[in-house]
């Protein structure tokens, strides 16, 4: 399974509201762009390339397109092999990585290298075998320590910090609840993996009880999502019932805040985290401080992703209505002002 923790290219669909801009992207500029946001335009091949303004710089091909650095200078392309470009769509070289499982990784905060899972020869995911790599375009991969994941869930790398020396694997699975019923994403454990000796400085699994997939007697346990904070320092954990957020410093497991919500993911410091909130019996989507649980910003909507602009606290929410009849990508700044610049699949340029 791919594990979708920060969702960071949008789909444009045709639903498309009388007050969006037209767009016509031209191909990539002279100049180096800053910070870019890739969205996906169903109307053509191609992957829009937005600064956090919302105004769309330029495009590349869509095909094959993934995983983004996190300052957009970069990306994946998978073909017959992997390859890494740059935003003018120009080969910075091969990836020496598994086709099969290159959507467990992600990259390292150095915007640099990139840090995955593979798994050996006739084996599942889902078997506890896989191995934690990180790798350069035209490098060599390395391998750090030994077996990662447990048995039972889906491993894949959600933080990996070049600065801190440490990478956060989680286990993800799919429960129901009612036995048989909706299913939901949860975090069955989490390893935080020291990049150096491949030591596993902290590891939690987290209860499961009965998973009801097959109408089986027995509780469930406290179910969990679990985020990280992009330089592997903090836990987010999402209760999936109870409502209730607890913010986890590792490797010492200590609990730092907690908070009604659901954290949909952290700011590029870890000081900020969108969370989405049931108040007077609606749901609404807000920025907090997590250490005090101060408001920067709130709105409608439920927050379900949260993308980090490095080197500042600006966060691109997604959000939902809860019905489902909207959703956007709204941009939230230091001081608390924010525009949307995605609604309903559809570019709001400036």
């Amino acid at each position: 399974m791919r594990w979708p923790f920060l969702v960071i290219a949008v789909t444009l669909t045709a639903c498309q509201p009388p007050a969006s801009a037209h767009v016509t992207p031209s191909s990539s500029s002279a100049g180096p762009p800053g910070d870019l946001i890739y969205v996906q335009d169903l109307n053509a091949p191609h992957m829009l390339e937005m600064d956090w303004s919302g105004k769309v710089r330029g495009w590349v091909s869509a095909q094959g397109f993934s995983l983004p650095s996190p300052d957009g200078s970069r990306f994946l392309r998978a073909t017959d092999h992997l390859v890494v470009e740059d935003w003018r769509g120009k080969s910075l070289g091969q990836l020496d990585a598994d086709l099969t499982s290159y959507g467990l990784s992600t990259w390292a905060d150095d915007g640099q290298h990139i840090c995955g899972i593979s798994f050996p020869p006739n084996s599942s995911p889902d078997m506890g075998t896989g191995s934690l790599w990180i790798a350069a375009p035209g490098e060599r991969a390395r391998f750090v320590g030994g077996p990662v994941g447990k048995p039972g869930s889906d491993p894949a790398v959600v933080a990996c910090s070049i600065k801190n020396n440490r990478a956060i694997v989680a286990g993800g699975l799919t429960a129901h609840w009612p036995p048989g019923g909706t299913s939901y994403l949860i975090t069955g454990d989490v390893e935080l993996v020291n990049l150096s000796t491949g030591a596993i400085e902290y590891a939690h699994q987290y209860p499961l009880g009965n998973l009801g997939g097959q109408q089986e007697p027995g509780t469930r346990g406290e179910w969990v999502l679990v985020v990280a904070s992009r330089d592997g320092r903090y836990l987010a954990e999402s209760g999936v019932f109870n409502g209730k957020a607890t913010i986890r410093e590792v490797p010492t497991g200590r609990e730092l805040a907690s908070f009604q919500g659901s954290v949909g993911g952290f700011s590029w410091d870890g000081s900020r985290v969108a969370v989405a909130v049931s108040v007077g019996g609606t749901t609404e989507s807000r920025v907090i401080t997590w250490m005090d649980q101060r408001v920067i910003w709130h709105g409608s909507g439920v927050a379900q992703s949260a993308f980090a602009k490095p080197d500042s606290s600006d966060l691109l929410v997604g959000r939902s209505s809860v019905a489902g009849d909207w959703y956007d990508q709204v941009v939230v700044r230091e001081d608390g002002t924010s525009s949307v610049v995605v609604m309903n699949g559809r570019v709001w340029s400036p």
